[in-house]
């Protein structure tokens, strides 16, 4: 069945990381209208090449997204650095733990929840002396759980291995895309992606925020009814394919209501 036939879904991801949303939209009859508002960039500085070459100095990683991971290991070949086989990895979500899969390394430690409160509450309470802690950051990454391990006085360093930045010649595409009425339902799965959208529509396109607002994660959901939108849907798991099933759902009811 074409439950999506007809309607227009905006899919803000990144460029290289929308293809498997747009796919699962388009296979259910929907149109993916492909406008990434973030872009993602290597963040390099003199601290790495220090960094690396100590990792034998500490305990676990911590990672929160694919991007993340894919920085860090960029990082760790342009400096040659060797990862020492004693360290373990704390990560967030299925995607984060599948591109650690990719370069060979498994995960010691995933939150039933996927989200950085979960991870930080959860690993605190099974590891009460971690050891030293090095967590792997965007520019833009929340601070929930810098805040957690300054609370459970554990030593801890920060790696900012990549930075986001806003796609601005998308925002003209948006726009004029609500103006003609061609957008039937939204996409984000991070605050930032909302917050560029808000930026996007420059608080001139009102009825934005009463379309369907589909979210990947508790933070996301949380920071588009912050920004105002009036039907904000998130899954219960966290992942692509559920935020899907939330899309299908909504539009197989849409008649009903």
């Amino acid at each position: 069945m074409r439950t999506l036939a007809g309607k227009h879904i905006l899919v803000t991801r990144a460029k290289s990381q929308a293809r498997p949303l747009s796919a699962l939209i388009e296979t259910h009859g929907g149109v993916a209208v492909e406008t990434p508002l973030l872009s993602f960039q290597l963040h390099d500085s003199k601290e790495h090449d220090r960094l690396l070459a100590k990792l034998h100095e500490f305990s676990w990683i911590f990672v929160t997204s694919a991007n993340g991971v894919k920085f860090f290991f960029e990082l760790l070949s342009f400096y040659n650095a060797d990862l020492p086989q004693s360290l373990k990895w704390a990560v967030v979500g299925t995607r984060t733990e599948d591109a650690l899969n990719k370069y060979g390394v498994k995960a010691d430690f995933v939150p039933e929840k996927f989200n950085a409160r979960s991870l930080s509450r959860s690993f605190f309470q099974k590891y009460d002396e971690p050891g030293r802690l090095l967590f792997v950051r965007g520019n833009r990454s929340r601070d929930e759980f810098i805040q957690a391990m300054k609370q459970e006085q554990v030593f801890f360093q920060t790696m900012t291995v990549y930075d986001t930045i806003p796609v601005e010649h998308s925002y003209e595409i948006i726009q004029e895309k609500l103006r003609l009425q061609e957008i039937d339902g939204l996409t984000f799965t991070s605050p930032s992606t909302i917050d560029a959208f808000m930026d996007a529509i420059q608080n001139t396109n009102a009825k934005a925020l009463h379309l369907p607002c589909f979210c990947i994660g508790p933070t996301t959901g949380a920071r588009a009814e912050e920004r105002g939108f009036s039907q904000v849907i998130e899954p219960s798991n966290f992942s692509i394919k559920d935020m899907m099933d939330k899309i299908i759902d909504y539009f197989s009811e849409e008649g009903k209501r």
